[in-house]
């Protein structure tokens, strides 16, 4: 059996359901000490997603930054697939039925899947760093976060539907490529125009439901943004 020890480390966030974003506070940006690591900076980035209260998913990212983040490198993706047991931690016998399908047998995740209309009910949190822009592990572990709840409508496309959505916010997949897994999980590692690093990841259910986490990075390296969210596909006719 295979025991992982969660603490209060820095850049753990956790979420009401139990849902967790696990990574560094900061990654190496600009000019770095390469003796501190045995080949290059090599860094974990955890994300996990909680479904029906039971069972949860994680997603683990093994990134490699070299020339200072100017390349980087996506070393391996692990995916973890778990069920809650027992509150104990007792060797017992039990009859319970879990899915022992292999993930490379599960379906994936097609990009039509996520195309359309969806209501997205997101929860962000935001580290607050002191005046000194040095983070110590000490005060990494003290930093607080502010949370916010938003609702919105978000619309997807694909990259041959070059289609203006007005004032709604439009989340187009020719802009982030995407790592389609058995599943109906997605994994993505994205760098946007203004330089946001982002690490997400999605599970998708056939009911129509795809959660997500994102971990974001400014151009100094540090932790800006956790995004946690519940997409839920909108099924019924636009009345307009």
């Amino acid at each position: 059996m295979e025991e992982d020890v969660m603490g209060n480390e820095p850049g753990l966030v956790f979420f009401e359901d139990g849902s967790y974003s696990r990574g560094p506070v900061d990654i190496p940006v600009g000019e770095t000490d390469d003796s501190k690591y045995y080949v290059t900076p090599t860094l974990k980035f955890e994300q996990c997603l909680v479904k029906g209260c039971h069972k949860r998913l994680r997603i683990v990212h093994t990134i490699e930054f070299n020339n200072g983040g100017a390349d980087i490198q996506i070393m391996r993706v692990a995916v973890y697939e778990e069920e809650w047991v027992s509150p104990s931690n007792l060797q017992v016998q039990s009859n319970l039925e879990f899915n022992a399908e292999p993930f490379s047998q599960r379906k994936r995740t097609q990009p039509s899947d996520l195309i359309g209309s969806w209501k997205v009910f997101e929860v962000s949190t935001t580290p607050i760093y002191g005046e000194d822009e040095t983070v110590t592990e000490e005060q990494a572990n003290g930093t607080p976060y502010v949370y916010l709840c938003t609702e919105t409508l978000k619309k997807r496309s694909l990259p041959e539907n070059l289609v203006c959505f007005g004032e709604e916010e439009m989340v187009d997949m020719r802009d982030v490529t995407i790592l389609w897994l058995p599943g109906g999980v997605t994994g993505y590692v994205d760098i946007n125009k203004e330089g946001i690093l982002c690490v997400g990841v999605g599970w998708y259910s056939e009911e129509g439901m795809n959660l997500v986490m994102e971990r974001d990075y400014g151009l100094d390296g540090k932790l800006r943004e956790v995004r946690w969210k519940t997409e839920v596909k909108r099924r019924w006719s636009n009345p307009m």
